[in-house]
């Protein structure tokens, strides 16, 4: 398997997610057991911090051969952010590490001890980390089935009083190995299918022995046919009919047009330009010029010496027409605006002047001054004025009575919902810190939470939230409200035998609202 890819099955997926929560809201040791290639060392790199976490301060151990207790303490505080390394014994580096623990604890960070293959460890290097686990360090311990018996059987596990949590890694599922395959190995999609059942059931559904049954040549991969062109035949056929079409729209694009056979039509228009002369006395005279066949020489001379002597003619009428209607428009005009203008209450003085033309202009005489007269606004005798009048109209409107709305109010008001808050979420986030209640289910798919709340007895006793993980949407279901860990324990051995299968566990309802609020 590649070391850039991660896959995540669903039952994975849920297990890293309780790991991360016990992490941060309890104080349990962790101690997960699985057989080789099960995937451990794969699942303890996920649950190392996030960059920028400063919640945390881990400190990996993977011991490749019986790791001492003075070896491991040495290793530990090399991994510290600031370790000062006074003395060489182990009592004074014993020391160091524990101030160095109440260091981290007054700067709100949490020590976390990874271990992997822990069955590497001495009897005294365990005894050690049982003791950093006491000073406050949380501890996850990774190891085979067999080692993690034998520490649940010693007296030192034993006397921690329940504080140890025990967790199995499973084979993956027929269709999570298959899902494996394709995304790690893409070059097995060409594989039988008979092949690929064959190398789940050798493999039991773990990561690292398919890795080494592929390895070491149980299984071959088929190569592939070589072909003569790069592409499956479709694709060529596609890319051949594309290339034809763009040939034959160029073809016709850029092919040169038909020369237009020009046909020439003899077309004779006659054009009549009337010149119309207002009927006074003498009567209305138009004048009409033909214009000759198209396609003969026209003179313009001669049209010239046609046209000229109408058009003064012409002229001359007009001129006659102009002056008799001045002499019947003038008095009239003078007569109107004179009196007009003689009833306007002005002390200016004005000149009335005709223009030789038959226009009047009117000019205000210049005073002793000369400057024209301005005629003051008295402001406050106008805003009075106006006041008057606004008041008669608001005497003489009708008036309306205000109805008056009477609103009882109610003594509850309805809980707003928080934004961006499903109503489950917002019961969940009603709930009090302090308790616990039962995962039951996480998954990516919002549909397949949804749907196993629709399939139990009664989904209103469950309560689905979502969360981001990884960047990706997690949806969990929750189940019961109870007090403590002790009780929440409790509840599930009497849950139905179909809902214990689903392996649900207990968790911080203060853990449920930080996953919650983290999504925004």
């Amino acid at each position: 398997m590649k070391s850039n890819i991660y896959f995540e099955p669903p039952s994975r997926l849920q297990l890293l997610d309780k790991l991360k929560h016990l992490v941060r809201f309890s104080d349990f040791l962790l101690l997960v057991s699985g057989d080789r290639g099960a995937g451990k060392s794969t699942l303890l790199d996920q649950l190392h911090p996030e960059k920028g976490d400063t919640t945390l301060c881990s400190c990996f151990i993977k011991p490749e051969a019986e790791l001492s207790q003075q070896k491991l303490l040495e290793s530990l505080i090399g991994q510290l952010p600031s370790h000062n390394a006074t003395g060489t014994g182990f009592a004074d580096q014993l020391k160091v590490f524990h101030l160095q623990l109440k260091a981290l604890s007054s700067a709100g960070q949490k020590c976390l001890i990874l271990i992997d293959d822990a069955e590497y460890l001495s009897n005294e290097a365990f005894e050690l980390l049982i003791n950093l686990h006491a000073a406050g360090a949380q501890l996850i311990l990774m190891s085979e089935p067999s080692y993690a018996e034998a520490l649940l059987a010693t007296d030192l596990v034993k006397a921690m009083e329940g504080r140890v949590h025990h967790v199995a890694i499973e084979g993956m599922s027929d269709e999570e190995a298959a899902e494996y395959l394709q995304i790690c190995h893409p070059a097995l999609t060409t594989l039988a299918e008979k092949k690929k059942s064959d190398l789940i059931a050798l493999s039991g559904g773990m990561p690292g022995r398919i890795e080494t049954l592929l390895a070491g040549g149980k299984i071959t991969v088929p190569p592939k046919k070589k072909t003569a062109f790069p592409l499956p035949p479709i694709h060529m056929m596609g890319i051949g009919i594309v290339l034809i079409g763009i040939l034959g729209v160029s073809l016709w694009k850029f092919m040169p047009e038909e020369p237009a056979i020009e046909q020439q039509v003899a077309v004779e228009e006659r054009v009549s330009v009337p010149l119309v002369v207002p009927a006074s006395s003498d009567k209305a005279q138009s004048l009409e010029v033909d214009s000759l066949q198209m396609g003969k020489a026209v003179q313009p001379e001669k049209v010239l010496e046609e046209i000229t002597p109408a058009h003064e003619e012409l002229s001359v009428r007009l001129k006659e027409q102009e002056d008799k209607l001045k002499t019947v428009v003038q008095p009239k005009i003078a007569e109107d605006v004179i009196p007009s203008i003689a009833k306007a209450p002005s002390k200016q003085t004005e000149e009335i002047n005709h223009s030789p033309q038959g226009g009047i202009t009117v000019k205000p005489k210049a005073l002793a001054n000369g400057k024209p007269e301005i005629k003051k606004v008295d402001t406050a005798q106008l805003e009075k004025d106006l006041r008057d009048v606004v008041q008669t109209s608001s005497e003489t409107q009708p008036s309306v009575t205000p109805l008056s709305l009477k609103v009882e109010s109610k003594e509850t008001k309805p809980k707003l919902l928080t934004l961006g808050l499903s109503l489950s979420e917002q019961a969940l986030m009603d709930w009090p810190d302090k308790g616990y209640t039962l995962q039951m289910l996480g998954a990516r798919s919002e549909e397949s939470a949804l749907g196993f709340i629709k399939s139990q007895q009664k989904p209103s006793d469950f309560y689905h939230f979502s969360t981001i993980y990884k960047g990706q949407p997690w949806h969990v279901v929750v189940h019961g409200k109870f007090a403590n860990r002790d009780i929440a324990n409790a509840a599930i051995r009497k849950l139905p035998k179909e809902l214990q299968n689903v392996k649900p566990w207990a968790r911080s309802i203060q853990g449920v609202k930080i996953d919650i609020k983290s999504k925004k």
